[in-house]
């Protein structure tokens, strides 16, 4: 039934003319995250995290769920969710935490939030201690944004796709859903002066100075993986 459906999803992937978003770099490796949200699964991903002043972190996502789920989780011991990029039904479809800190809500104004139509767009935010703000793109085009108070995130702790960091083990019940649906392209940088509408086409290769998704090594768990071509 699995392979059925990986094989189905697999074929659509290729229609990419409908997306409103390219699709990863070519050649990059994707990941599936399967229904329901209830299963846990997640790809850990290793690196080596200093104290951060500031963070670009850009990811292609892909879903027809609107169900709500991390899609990047980071944190350490002294701050579990320091950040947390994730999916959510509400608001603007996506939600933002920064140091135990939800930074967005219902009221915050933007474009129209990553839609939920089986195509791939191209996700960003942009935060800085210096600027006191956080910056969102989609689809290379910014959307909103909003000050933020939060200090240095503490460094040494690990990064997460696909569900929040610190349940990332398989004999956890997992109390909070997975995130569902694909997942490539993540870069991370230890700054914000990024060029991040050349980031949202086919072609860039640009890489995260902190995570670099084609060389970072990847644990998984309950997720398949294959190789994406535009």
């Amino acid at each position: 039934m699995f392979g059925h459906f990986l094989l189905a999803a697999l074929a659509l992937s290729y229609r990419f003319g409908s997306g409103s978003g390219n699709p990863p770099p070519g050649g990059a490796r994707v990941l599936h995250f399967p229904e329901p949200d209830s299963t846990l699964s997640w790809s850990l991903l290793h690196t080596s995290t200093p104290d951060l002043n500031a963070f670009t972190a850009c990811i292609w996502i892909k879903t027809i769920r609107t169900t709500s789920g991390p899609i990047l989780s980071y944190g350490s011991e002294s701050c579990r969710r320091s950040i947390e990029l994730g999916y959510s039904p509400v608001g603007h479809g996506y939600s933002v935490v920064l140091k135990d800190v939800s930074v967005l809500d219902r009221n915050s104004r933007a474009e129209a939030p990553l839609p939920a139509d089986g195509n791939w767009h191209h996700w960003c935010v942009v935060w800085s201690v210096a600027k006191r703000e956080i910056n969102m793109y989609r689809d290379g085009l910014h959307t909103l944004s909003r000050p933020v108070n939060v200090t240095l995130i503490p460094g040494g702790g690990k990064w997460v796709v696909g569900h929040t960091h610190y349940e990332t083990t398989p004999d956890c019940p997992p109390k909070h859903p997975s995130f569902v649906g694909f997942v490539g392209g993540v870069n991370v940088w230890d700054h914000d002066k990024v060029d991040i509408p050349g980031l949202a086409i086919c072609a860039n290769t640009n890489e995260g100075s902190l995570i670099s998704w084609d060389t970072v090594t990847k644990t998984n768990f309950k997720v398949a993986t294959y190789k994406e071509y535009c």
